[in-house]
């Protein structure tokens, strides 16, 4: 027996807003199903699923407290990647005294996405 995998399950009020906000990271929308209030979002062997809340402002309040960590590959190349596409980071490449280096982009509903590559020993 083995749990192989996480999936974030993360709040949206506007799921197509949503969507865009991800397609900017390079995801690609593998699922909308506004009748069902779910958005399921890929971009390699990572996948994040949205929840419709009932108002923007239930969002933004869940969005304050709800997090995922993205473990990473080439975490330069996905840096200069999303300067390219202009993404807006909470906080922008750095290496970090526990073995990381990380950078943080806020979706429009305050979830945090970080991004991390563990940094060779």
């Amino acid at each position: 027996m083995k749990i192989s995998n996480a999936i974030p399950q993360l709040p949206s009020f506007d799921l197509m807003l949503t969507k865009n906000f991800y397609e900017s990271l390079g995801f690609s929308c593998a699922a909308l199903l506004t009748e069902h209030g779910i958005a399921i979002l890929e971009r390699d062997d990572i996948v994040l699923h949205f929840w419709k809340t009932d108002s923007e402002e239930q969002a933004q309040e869940y969005g304050k407290v709800s997090s995922c960590y993205l473990i990473v590959e080439g975490i330069d190349q996905l840096y200069q990647e999303f300067q390219h596409n202009r993404v807006t980071f909470r906080y922008g490449l750095q290496t970090m005294p526990w073995g990381m280096r990380e950078m943080q982009v806020d979706d429009p509903y305050g979830n945090a996405i970080k991004f991390g590559e563990k940094l060779n020993d």
